[in-house]
Formats: structure tokens, C-alpha cells, sequence
């Protein structure tokens, strides 16, 4: 695990930053690195490390029956992954160049109103239903429901029969593998006591309510999350109860789409999902017909215990697991 989270640091094909990690483990822990092979492979597509090692072993009663020794090993392997959906996903939409133009780490503004198609910034979209308090609720605790990436395994129009983890990788209402319906209407109001919610004292603690406490830059423009700022370390999908500790309800997950779909009849294809740490509205831009979120898209590897998408260089939110 500690050399996979260095795969695709500079190229996916080029594993010595992973192997390097892998060592300075063995070292901490008094391993001899002669006794271990780690090896990278799977290069952009499914970049992996095995780790395996080999050791002889003196037996205590084995002798008797005239063996001494043996060699004895171990072998596991870990992937890195992009994020391909779960449940707890903020039902806001954004394309691939509104990522690409904001950078990592920068703040931007996210202009949320009825408008949001037509101007190219933000759209909603369904993912637990239909309607305005379904969609404030999907703001303030995220989706109930699972939704998932084109990359996700299992996440194919048609083949999801609305259960979860049967056959099918989401179990929204409204979508349909990737494709999910848009959420049309001015709803200004929801969004509002949505994000009041989330940047409330209750609810994002002191000790992570700026961006420098929540994220620690790398540099290359990607980040580290601070584990105690992350609200899905306990599986969940958000931060538990009222009193949430440390905590940062202001570390979202939002859905990059293709192209924002023009009205319920056209859905929209979540292609990917982006990590956002949510800035807020500036006094009174968030009133009348229009609505401006600022927040900051992320790149980082995030343990959100999610659905795993096959690597793509383009996600912002990558993590790592075993393999084997």
C-alpha cells in the first residue's frame, strides 16, 4: 500500500518513486530488502505493485523427519484507482474544462443558477430524485443513493436494475448507469441552506474550516487530505452527528459530466468525479435568481471507500487498495 500511492507520481510506466516507498517501509520495520522483489506493472490503464518475499526458515520439529528448512514467503499487491462512485455525492455537475481551467488548489467561482447550463458553469442533476427537497437534501448530507462513472465496472445504461451491490455499480432512481437526469428549476433557496449547512460551526470544525488546515500541498499540484478533515473516514459518507469533532463537511465530491443535459429528457453522462473544497457565497450573491458557490478543485488521493473506476489520469481523486 505505502509503494502503490507513489505509482503514476511522474509516469505510470516508471515505478522507482514506488519502489522507493516500498523500501523505506521494509526499512522502518527491520525487513531485509535483499529478501523482497517489488515489482510494478499495468502501466496507465491499471498501474499495480506486487510485493513478495521469500525467506528460509528453520523448523523445530520438522527435523525429525529429516527436514531442517525451508524457503517461505508471502506475496500481496495493491492498484491505484480512480474514484468511480458511491453514495454521498453532491448532485452538482461540472465539465472537464471548468476543472481544467481552475487548476488545482485555486479558488474559483462556481455560478450556480438557472442559468448554470446555458453559461457553462454549474447544473444539477438527480441522483436521489426529483424535486426541490430531495435535491437540498442531496446538497446538505449528499446523495443517498450510489451513482457512478462511466469507468466504474457494472456502470452501463441498462444494466442497472436499481440494487446495490447485485449486478449494477449505482442504484439511483434517476440515472441509468452513468447517464442521470438533470434537476432543473431556479433553486436558489435549497442551495443556500445546503451550504449554510455544511459551513456551519456544527458541522465543519474549527480546526478545518480553512483550506491550508483541510489540504497540505505536494507540490505538481497535488494535495494531501488531512485525515482528520475527511468526512468519509468512517464509511459513511458524511460526518456523524451533530457534534462532528474534526471534521470538514466542506470536502465534497461532485459528478464531472460530459455535457449538461437540456432538460429531463436529455441526461447527462457522469464521466468522472471531481474533489472540491467548498469556499461558500460572498454576502448577497446567493439571493434573488442568481447564486455564486466559490470552492477549489482538489487533486489528491482520498480514502473514501469507494466504488473503484479503472485509473484515469484525467480524475482528480485517485485511491489506493489490495489487490491480492
Amino acid at each position: 500500500l505505502a509503494a502503490s500511492q507513489k505509482l503514476c507520481a511522474t509516469s505510470c510506466t516508471d515505478y522507482s518513486a514506488a519502489r522507493a516507498a516500498g523500501e523505506a517501509i521494509l526499512s522502518a520495520y527491520d525487513v531485509d530488502p535483499a529478501a523482497v522483489t517489488i515489482t510494478g506493472s499495468g502501466g496507465s490503464t491499471a498501474p499495480k505493485i506486487t510485493v513478495q518475499i521469500t525467506r528460509p526458515h528453520a523448523f523445530a520439529f520438522m527435523p525429525i523427519v529429516g527436514i531442517q528448512s525451508k524457503s517461505v514467503g508471502a506475496r500481496a499487491a495493491a492498484v491505484k484507482v480512480s474514484f468511480g462512485g458511491r453514495n454521498g455525492i453532491v448532485p452538482w455537475s461540472v465539465t472537464q474544462a471548468t476543472v481544467d481551467a481552475s487548476g488545482s488548489g485555486a479558488p474559483m467561482v462556481m455560478k450556480y443558477d438557472a442559468t448554470g447550463a446555458n453559461n457553462g458553469n454549474f447544473g444539477a442533476i438527480r441522483i436521489d430524485g426529483s424535486g426541490a427537497n430531495t435535491y437540498q437534501s442531496s446538497v446538505t448530507y449528499g446523495s443517498q443513493y450510489y451513482a457512478c462513472a462511466v469507468s466504474a465496472p457494472n456502470c452501463t445504461p441498462g444494466a442497472c436494475p436499481g440494487t446495490y451491490p447485485a449486478t449494477c455499480a449505482e442504484n439511483s432512481p434517476t440515472c441509468d448507469g452513468p447517464d442521470c437526469t438533470p434537476q432543473t428549476g431556479n433553486l436558489i433557496g435549497p442551495t443556500r441552506e445546503g451550504v449554510d449547512f455544511r459551513m456551519g460551526v456544527n458541522n465543519t470544525s474549527a480546526a478545518c474550516d480553512t483550506f491550508a488546515e483541510t489540504f497540505a500541498s505536494l507540490g505538481g499540484g497535488k494535495y494531501h487530505l488531512n485525515p482528520d478533515c475527511n468526512p468519509w473516514i468512517d464509511g459513511l459518507g458524511t460526518c456523524t452527528g451533530n457534534n462532528p469533532g474534526l471534521c470538514s463537511r466542506r470536502v465534497i465530491i461532485i459528478p464531472v459530466v460530459d455535457s449538461f443535459g437540456n432538460g429531463v429528457s436529455d441526461p447527462a453522462t457522469i464521466q468522472r468525479f471531481a474533489l472540491v473544497y467548498l469556499e461558500g457565497y460572498d454576502a448577497g450573491k446567493c439571493q434573488g435568481n442568481q447564486c455564486e458557490i466559490k470552492g477549489r478543485f482538489v487533486s489528491a488521493d482520498v480514502n473514501a471507500r469507494a466504488l473503484a473506476g479503472v485509473y484515469d489520469p484525467t480524475a482528480s481523486i485517485h485511491f489506493t487498495r489490495l489487490s491480492e
